[in-house]
């Protein structure tokens, strides 16, 4: 076989190996993540209409509002062009309307979902439930720059908490109202876990304020196994990044644990709780946890 011949092989088999190459990563091209599966793992809660935009409201958990911490998401269609905004400048207002006043509550801005081209999210920390005759109202607000592009509103229901204690209000030694969210663990397990809570005060019925650099003390407990604590719980302290109060409790066997609490001012000054002692067996502050 002459040389010719021989490197004309080769460069067949070179473009017949670099074809099949080619023809292989165009089938493995990665899937297309479009705004659904963005939301497959959500519940949906609300959706509202006016003009051509829709408002899809998401919660990860029930669909269901409920008095302390709620995480909320948001997508908005414009429904002249059938596609999703991927760059909405959003934010809302929550507002309950009682028979004889109106008054808010604690709630985040709104902060577009990492690796997401569509979903948007924050946070509500509703302080009490709706009934039959007072309920809450959010209105939702899409702008560019001074323009408003689309506000709509909605009549919402939230239901009072049921089960474990994961928000408390409170008055504090120095007069003022109080507002405790546990995020935080979600999903308990025995060893070390992250605490993740948000402490608010309310400033006037229409303004609730994030508070800054108070220590939250923790005592976990289990009332039914002799009210033993646990050791290396970590109180918590104020992360500036996350606007939250962030420590650790160590939960060293399954069942009900009461984690008592004492909030203090930044002079350390103590607001609310107690410590436990021989005679002061549980906090009249705390959050409950069971697994």
């Amino acid at each position: 076989m002459s040389l010719l011949n021989t490197k004309f092989k080769y460069f067949t088999l070179f473009i017949i190996v670099t074809a099949t190459l080619i023809t292989s990563c165009s089938k493995d091209e990665v899937k297309v993540v479009t705004a659904q599966d963005e939301v497959s793992a959500l519940q949906p809660v609300d959706t509202i209409t006016k003009g051509n935009y829709s408002f899809y409201i998401f919660k990860k958990d029930t669909g269901d509002f409920v008095v302390g911490y709620n995480e909320v998401y948001i997508q908005v269609k414009n429904n002249a062009t059938g596609k999703y905004v991927e760059d909405a400048n959003l934010s809302w207002k929550p507002l309950m309307h009682m028979t004889s006043m109106s008054h808010a509550c604690p709630y985040s801005a709104i902060s577009k979902v990492a690796n997401t081209n569509t979903l948007y999210k924050g946070y509500f920390i509703f302080i009490m439930a709706s009934n039959s005759s007072e309920y809450w109202e959010i209105a939702y607000n899409y702008v560019n720059g001074n323009d408003t592009i689309a506000k709509v509103s909605n009549q919402v229901t939230v239901a009072a908490s049921t089960g474990k204690v994961r928000y408390k209000s409170f008055k504090g030694a120095d007069n003022i109202s109080y507002f405790l969210a546990l995020v935080e663990p979600s999903k308990p397990q025995v060893g070390t876990n992250d605490v993740k809570a948000y402490l608010y005060k309310k400033v006037d019925m229409l303004t609730f304020s994030p508070v800054e650099n108070y220590t939250i003390q923790i005592d976990p407990r289990m009332p039914d196994m002799d009210n033993h604590t646990s050791p290396n719980n970590v109180n918590l302290t104020y992360d500036s990044f996350t606007q939250s109060y962030q420590g650790k409790v160590n939960l060293t066997m399954t069942g009900y644990w009461k984690i008592n609490l004492i909030v203090q001012d930044a002079s350390n000054t103590v607001l609310k709780g107690e410590a436990i002692t021989g005679t002061t067996t549980a906090s009249s502050i705390y959050f409950e946890l069971e697994f």
